[in-house]
Order: structure tokens, then C-alpha cells, then sequence
């Protein structure tokens, strides 16, 4: 496994390097100690999970775009590395089409899942994450304004397709690192398997985010409904997460996030608060605090944090940086979990 892997990145350099494609590469992975009282004979232990990352992304050449993403992850000692995405499209101006593979689903992206990197595992997704095998089309309505449509599916969700309303009145080139203003969209999604029903649901979606200059403000909702079918009842899925970022200049920067999801197995509830500050020391230092409150199913659990995270400076290791925290987390009922960990997340995109 291992010389296959040296041999795919040899041959992804050696094909970036000929035609001069944007290769970039992520590492991210948390190494942890924890001392827990309740686990008898084993109180302390050692966890660590990783995951890396690399591809490139063309910019349009002759009208054509091409995105390739494949991962790695920890499976107890093996890795295996898999196809993240692959999207070949072509774009005829205000209609464009694509192919290819990738994941899909609401809930991802958000900064109160940012602080360590991989603090909820390896999904991205939070609510009927998936994989799309798919065709799309997008097409330009107005300015900031696009429709796409794609269908496809895969063996377990069977056959799908998506459409989506998006509004980006401030947008820019996708290549370019600049941030809208604001941006909505509005996703309809078929699919004839439930994640977990095994019967088909339609999810409806809403997303919003609004930047302003010194606050940063992001919502998703998502509906999942259900009909009746052989053993399965009627019934609908709720999820919605939603994030506040204040940047006050020269102050502590406070920050809030909420989590909400239910569901008719269990965890039948689930909620998620949190706060946290977010301090500079110098300029490439920030020290973290959070607090977490996890309701699932009526039932408490506190975890606080302290995160102090160094900064990567150079421009082609944008995002880069090496963390340590502290980690106490508690129910009502049970003794605390102390834990200490080393938490780095590392990017390598040269500024093409």
C-alpha cells in the first residue's frame, strides 16, 4: 500500500510539474493523551486520528474545468487512500456542464467545527451526507444569480438528483480567494434511499451567509421528509446549525455556534452550544477558548477547551498551523476526561 501511494503522488508531481497543473496538499491530524478514571486499569491512553489530502484544481483552459481530490484516512494502522472528487466540466458561458464524482450534504464548513481540525471525525457533513455520481448543468440567470441541476446517485442512496437556487450578488471568479459579501441558496433534493431509512426522502435546504466588516454571520436549515413505505412511518427530519464570528480590533473576538438535529432514531435529539473567544498574541499567535454543551436526548455533556495555535507565515503554506489544547469534558452523572493534545493542519498551495 504504502509503494503505491508514493508512486500515485510521484506521478501526480511529474504530471503537475509537465503542464504546470496547481497541485496542492493537506495534512491534518489531532494526537491526543486523555486520563479518565471511569476506564479501570486503562485510565490513560493515547488516540490520534489523521487525514491527507491532495489534487489539483485547473482553472479554465479553452473553456474546460477540472477538479481531482483524493484522501487518506486512518483505519486503525492502514491507510487507504480513496477518490475524494473528480469534476470535468465544460463551460459555455452562461451555461455550463459537468461530470464526475463528489461528496454532498448541509451542515459543513462551519468555524465552530474549526478549532481543533477533525474534532468530529472525518465527515465533513453533519446531516444525509453522501456521495454524488452525477451529471450537472448550471446556467447564469442574472448577475449573481444561478441555477444547476444534477443527477445521478449512487448504490446505496440509488438513483438522485439535485437542484439548487443560488444567489451571489457580490461573487467572484471561483479561482480567485475572495469572499462574497453575502450569499443564499435555496437545494432541493431527491433521493430514492434514506441514509438510514432505506426509502426515499426529499431534503430541503436553506443556506445563508453574511460577511460584514467585523462580523460574520452563517445559517443551513435542512427538512428531510418521508413518506409512508412498507415497515417505515410518515414522518420528517429536522436539522439547522448556525455560527456568529465578532473581529473586534485589538480585543478578544467572541464567537457563538448552535446545533440542532432531530431525528426519529436515536439519538432521537441532539443539541450543541457553544462560546468561545479567540485572543492574538503577537501576530502569529491565538489562544482559544470554548466552551461545548451537548444535549442528546435530554442529557448533559459540558467540554471545555484551551487552544493556543501558531500560525504558518508563508504565502505558499496559507492556513497552516501547528496547535496544542487542553480538553476537560464532563456529564452530570460521571467523573471528568482530562486531555492533552497536538493538533496540526497544514496546507501546501503555491500562489499561482
Amino acid at each position: 500500500m504504502k509503494s503505491s501511494v508514493i508512486l500515485l503522488l510521484f506521478l501526480t508531481f511529474s504530471l503537475c510539474g509537465a503542464i504546470n497543473l496547481p497541485f496542492y496538499a493537506k495534512w491534518q491530524s489531532l494526537h491526543s493523551t486523555y486520563f479518565d478514571t471511569l476506564q479501570d486499569g486503562k485510565e490513560l491512553s493515547w488516540d490520534e486520528c489523521y487525514r491527507a489530502e491532495f489534487g489539483f484544481r485547473v482553472h479554465p483552459i479553452d473553456n474546460v474545468m477540472m477538479v481531482l481530490e483524493t484522501e487518506t484516512e486512518q483505519f486503525f494502522d492502514e491507510p487507504h487512500l480513496s477518490l475524494k472528487t473528480l469534476i470535468i466540466g465544460y463551460d459555455f458561458g452562461k451555461l455550463s456542464w459537468e461530470a464526475g464524482t463528489s461528496e454532498w450534504g448541509y451542515g459543513a464548513g462551519f468555524a465552530l467545527d474549526r478549532n481543533p481540525i477533525l474534532q468530529r471525525g472525518y465527515q465533513p457533513f453533519r446531516f444525509q451526507s453522501m456521495r454524488m455520481n452525477s451529471l450537472g448543468m448550471t446556467a447564469s440567470l442574472a448577475k449573481g444569480l444561478s441555477l444547476s441541476a444534477r443527477a445521478g446517485g449512487n448504490k446505496h442512496n440509488q438513483a438522485s438528483a439535485l437542484i439548487s437556487l443560488r444567489y451571489y450578488p457580490d461573487s467572484f471568479p471561483s479561482h480567485k480567494s475572495l469572499t462574497p459579501l453575502y450569499k443564499a441558496s435555496l437545494t432541493q433534493d431527491f433521493r430514492a434511499m434514506d441514509n438510514h431509512w432505506r426509502t426515499p426522502v426529499s431534503i430541503t435546504a436553506l443556506g445563508f451567509t453574511r460577511h460584514f466588516p467585523a462580523a460574520s454571520f452563517g445559517l443551513q436549515t435542512a427538512l428531510a421528509l418521508l413518506p409512508e413505505w412498507e415497515a417505515t412511518e410518515a414522518h420528517h427530519e429536522l436539522f439547522a446549525i448556525s455560527d456568529l464570528v465578532i473581529r473586534l480590533k485589538g480585543m478578544p473576538n467572541p464567537a457563538l455556534g448552535a446545533v440542532y438535529k432531530k431525528q426519529n432514531y436515536a439519538p432521537y435529539e441532539t443539541q450543541q452550544y457553544q462560546f468561545r473567544l479567540e485572543q492574538g498574541i503577537g501576530d502569529y499567535i491565538r489562544l482559544i477558548p470554548q466552551s461545548n454543551l451537548h444535549i442528546i436526548d435530554g442529557e448533559n455533556m459540558w467540554q471545555h477547551r484551551i487552544f493556543a495555535r501558531y500560525d504558518l507565515t508563508s504565502p505558499n503554506l496559507r492556513g497552516s498551523n501547528i496547535g496544542l489544547y487542553y480538553d476537560y469534558s464532563h456529564n452530570a452523572s460521571e467523573q471528568g476526561r482530562h486531555t492533552f493534545g497536538l493538533a496540526l493542519d497544514f496546507v501546501f498551495e503555491p500562489n499561482f
